[in-house]
Formats: C-alpha cells, sequence, structure tokens
C-alpha cells in the first residue's frame, strides 16, 4: 500500500519508515529529513500541506503521528500542532478522497485514572470505553483527535483507527522507572500493532497499544479482538 506517514522524522516515525518495508512509505515532518521518501511541511499551514500532498501524489492511507508530544506543551502549541494540524490532516483526507487515517493518540487521554490507588500493580483494567479523563493539554488535544476521527467518520465516511499508545523508548529499556513496568510498548509489538492497524478492516475504534506487560493496566481486549494484536513483550520479564 502507499502510506503517508505524518511525524516521519520522530521516534515512532522512524520506527515504521524502516520498519514497514513491506509497504510504500512516503513521510512528512516539519524537520528537515535525510530520506527522500520525506518532505517538510507544516501540517498546521493547511496551503503547505496540500502543495506537499499534490507532491506525493493520492494514498491509499495515513499514518497520522505528527504532533507537540511534551505532555506539559503550552496551550497555543498544542492548539496550532496538535488540534489544527490534525483537523487539517482529515481535512486533506477528505479532499484527496483518502479512505483510512491511523491516528496516533494517547495513553493520556485517561491519564486521570493514573490516581487511583493501587494501579500499577496491574489487577485494574482500564477499557477504552470508560470516560476519558485528560490529564494535560496535550491529553485533550488527542481526545479531540479521536472526536474529530468520528467526526470525519460519520459524515464522509473516513475510517479511523485511533491508537492510544503507550511509552515508546529510543533505547527500548522499561527498566527506568515503575511506572514502564506497566505503560512500556516496545519497538516490537509497536510495528505489530500499526501492521494488524493497517490490515484491519474497522471503521471506527479505539485501542490501547501496550506490550504484554503482566502490570499493565489498560484494557487489550477489543485490540486483540479487532485487530488481531498480540503483543509479545513483558517489560516485566526485560528488567528481571
Amino acid at each position: 500500500m502507499k502510506i503517508l506517514i505524518t511525524g516521519c522524522n520522530g521516534l515512532i516515525g522512524k520506527i515504521l519508515m524502516n520498519g514497514l518495508e513491506e509497504h510504500e512509505l512516503y513521510g512528512i515532518d516539519i524537520k528537515e529529513c535525510d530520506d527522500e521518501r520525506c518532505y517538510k511541511a507544516d501540517i498546521s499551514n493547511f496551503e503547505e500541506l496540500k502543495e506537499t500532498m499534490e507532491k506525493i501524489g493520492k494514498v491509499d492511507m495515513i499514518i497520522h503521528l505528527a504532533a507537540d508530544k511534551r505532555i506539559d506543551a503550552p496551550w497555543e502549541s498544542v492548539l496550532k500542532n496538535n488540534i489544527i494540524g490534525t483537523r487539517n490532516i482529515y481535512e486533506i483526507a477528505r479532499i484527496y478522497k483518502i479512505p483510512k487515517v491511523i491516528f496516533a493518540s494517547s495513553n493520556h487521554v485517561t491519564g486521570g485514572y493514573e490516581k487511583i490507588e493501587g494501579i500499577y500493580d496491574g489487577m485494574i483494567k482500564i477499557m477504552p470505553s470508560l470516560h476519558i479523563r485528560p490529564d494535560s493539554y496535550y491529553a485533550t488535544s488527542k481526545a479531540f483527535g479521536e472526536t474529530i476521527a468520528r467526526q470525519f467518520y460519520e459524515q464522509y465516511g473516513i475510517k479511523s483507527i485511533c491508537l492510544r499508545l503507550g511509552s515508546v523508548l529510543r533505547d527500548d529499556d522499561p527498566s527506568k522507572n515503575a511506572r514502564l513496568l506497566s505503560t512500556w510498548l516496545s519497538h516490537r509489538d509497536l510495528l505489530q500493532l500499526f501492521r494488524k492497524s493497517i490490515e484491519a478492516n474497522i471503521e471506527y475504534g479505539i485501542y490501547y497499544g501496550v506490550s504484554n506487560n503482566s502490570r499493565r493496566f489498560w484494557d487489550l481486549s477489543n485490540a486483540k479482538k479487532d485487530l488481531g494484536y498480540e503483543p509479545v513483550d513483558d517489560a516485566s520479564k526485560i528488567v528481571e
């Protein structure tokens, strides 16, 4: 498939650009990139985004990663990069008749649940169907992304899979702190999750993306059922 990845120069973007070799991949990033498949563009600038799409041409799918990923990002940056930028991506999908978007949401959409006593022992499972509890402007922008994904499905039939991703680490080592034993998403499981999402014929869905950590507190039952996702890595075994 011909797939466009926004935020291709970020950590997850690079993992996908290098790992999804079975697909024809193109990228957009706000920073310059050495990869000839990638184009420099600011997704919050709609005209600039359209000009870049004209160079890339029609794609089968968009994987939308681009965002200010800082949990403490100021509102002005969140509004520009995460909210306006995400709206622009969905508008591009509508204009260019791109039938599917995989949206990188965040576990922070339900970050407020982590205040529950004992949650890190893995006995509590947070399901995607529970009410959101955003813990930051960043988290609220990701909740907006899930919502506009639903809007564009209802209005225009654009399919969306929203992935509330866990902790993806540059060195893939979850031993740094106790929370990572619950929230780690390994590079191997990340690639499997996106492969399954690319292949899945889902109209609209929200799924947690986390490895098979024995202490995880996010429920994966719908990701396993709908996407066929079967994570293999467990942070607790890595740090033993």
